[in-house]
């Protein structure tokens, strides 16, 4: 998502003497990253209490879903984790294993279509369908083991974790790094922009496909325990919209939680103490169920 806001922040500025609206498309959000492959031997020997497996889904239309298992003995549960804009598997994967080596869970990790080690070309309804076909295989392998299945999703992740929550009862979800809805997002772009460039764009032209997307409706039919989980620093996804899915979320105070990490931004609120213990909390919670 931070590579997505400057991007857009560019392309805005390119507008400051049209005085127009600027249109927001999916491209902005979404787009074919490729990646090297993912260095096995170097995470086996940093990561030596997790067995790396690599293994693939292929969708109905063709594309071929890359995804990295991380298992350990102590598991008490596995995470699938959906990362955000620009997250590939093969550059990014210690970073949440640095989120999650010291919590007793197996970690699933998944590239979006069309970026590292998957093929196939990302739109939003794609990469959530996608989110689903990936979540129902999982649940299906793990049904046997009866330990739970947490979905997180930071940044754009937090998008399909969502999505799939909303379509399916889950164990429980972590959000990280949310977002309310495109709208808010733009608006909050526009508001941290230059003088000239508030002054030119007076709107957005959301695109149909993004028109309303976000997690602020799925908050207010989440049914399973959930996680909020942001930077106290972040100013792509501030604060103040995990605040407001929290607000929304009609669960009682026991199934849902928000926590401001400290001195932490976008992408690595996860990688804290807070989270940490926050994970420990929820682990305790969905093994009472």
């Amino acid at each position: 998502m931070s590579r997505a806001l400057r991007r857009l922040a560019a392309f805005m500025f390119c507008f400051v003497l049209a005085g127009c609206a600027f249109r927001v498309q999916e491209s902005h959000l979404v787009r074919p990253m490729p990646a090297p492959p993912t260095d096995l031997d170097a995470l086996r020997a940093a990561y030596p209490a997790h067995t790396a497996t690599e293994t693939r889904i292929e969708t109905a239309d063709g594309a071929s879903l890359y995804q990295l298992r991380l298992q350990r003995p102590d598991a008490r549960a596995t995470v699938l984790y959906f990362g955000g804009n620009g997250y590939r598997i093969g550059l990014h994967a210690k970073f949440a294993l640095r989120a999650y080596e010291a919590l007793p869970v197996d970690l699933v990790l998944v590239d979006h279509r069309g970026y590292g080690g998957s093929t196939g070309t990302p739109t939003i309804a794609a990469l959530q369908a996608d989110a689903l076909q990936v979540y129902d295989a999982l649940r299906a392998e793990t049904a046997a083991s009866g330990r739970p299945l947490i979905v997180h999703g930071q940044s754009l992740g937090s998008f399909l974790a969502g999505h799939v929550a909303d379509a399916r009862t889950l164990d429980a979800v972590i959000l990280e790094s949310s977002m309310t809805t495109t709208e808010d997002w733009a608006a909050a772009m526009r508001a941290r922009s230059g003088f000239w460039t508030r002054l030119a764009v007076r709107g957005f032209d959301i695109a149909p496909a993004l028109r309303q997307a976000g997690n602020l409706e799925i908050a207010r039919r989440l049914d399973e325990p959930v996680l909020f989980v942001v930077g106290e620093r972040d100013v792509v996804t501030a604060p103040r919209f995990s605040q407001a899915l929290y607000d929304a979320t009609p669960l009682p105070p026991q199934d849902k939680r928000l926590e401001v990490v400290p001195e932490r931004g976008h992408n690595d609120a996860s990688s804290s103490p807070q989270f940490r213990a926050a994970m420990l909390a929820l682990l305790d919670r969905v093994e009472r169920d």
